[in-house]
């Protein structure tokens, strides 16, 4: 009987030193394989950096907020008349394209006799006047005596080009990219579509629309693509590899 317990404690010890041995090689195991993991990790690869970035710059003209009365004031010339052949007047005042106009002051006009004894001005029965469009300011004047003019009071904006940047792109080689350049309107006159960008430590400015500049062929090649959208003209470049 003692030799079959002694056996049975011999068994039972090698059994847990193989158990033992078993999970030791697991626990390495599952170290390695971690620590491989994290070396893996580590050894990734970085996100491509690109080989530079570029942004479109929109330059349009716009009317500022602020209006100022236009000066000197435009002016209607209005010849005599008499009670008995009263006179009507009637044509356009133009403003330069530098100007849009906001609406007319108060008062409209002033009046300005030519020869103040004959009080033109009190013979001025009717004066209408009707802003046609930014630029464009329409007069009617009726009248029955002396010649005057009449000094009409505009509200006006300065039109100033503005330039609004956009967000900066990634240039990554052989990506083909698109960039889209906005039509002139009445109430957006678009300047120019420019990109403003770093290829391979390169500056590269060109103006969408028009033939790439030398510098620019180095950067990009222009794939012809010239797709009409309706208020804009879509356009398509592939990025070149740097030579190394």
């Amino acid at each position: 009987m003692g030799s079959i317990a002694s056996r049975v404690a011999v068994v039972g010890h090698a059994l847990l030193t193989v158990m033992m041995s078993i999970a030791a090689t697991t626990a390495y195991g599952q170290a390695g394989g971690a620590n491989g993991g994290a070396a893996a990790s580590g050894a990734a690869k970085e996100p491509d950096a690109g080989v530079g970035s570029y942004s479109v710059v929109v330059t349009l003209v716009e009317a500022s907020a602020a209006t100022h009365l236009l000066n000197p004031a435009p002016t209607v010339s209005v010849e005599h008349a008499s009670k008995q052949e009263p006179k009507d007047s009637m044509g356009v005042l133009e403003v330069a394209p530098e100007m849009a106009i906001e609406g007319l002051g108060k008062p409209r006009y002033v009046c300005v006799p030519a020869v103040p004894r004959d009080h033109g001005c009190e013979a001025v029965d009717r004066c209408m006047l009707t802003v046609r469009d930014p630029n464009k300011v329409e007069y009617h004047v009726l009248n029955h005596g002396a010649a005057v003019q009449l000094k009409v009071n505009v509200l006006v904006h300065d039109v100033l080009p503005v330039s609004r940047e956009g967000a900066k792109t990634v240039w990554r080689a052989g990506d083909v990219i698109f960039i889209s350049a906005s039509k002139a309107t009445p109430a957006a006159r678009i300047v120019s579509t420019v990109v403003v960008g770093e290829w391979n430590h390169e500056a590269i400015v060109f103006e969408v629309g028009k033939p790439l500049p030398e510098k620019a062929q180095t950067a990009l090649e222009d794939l012809g693509v010239k797709q009409d959208l309706g208020d804009k003209v879509l356009y398509s470049f592939r990025v070149k590899t740097p030579r190394k």
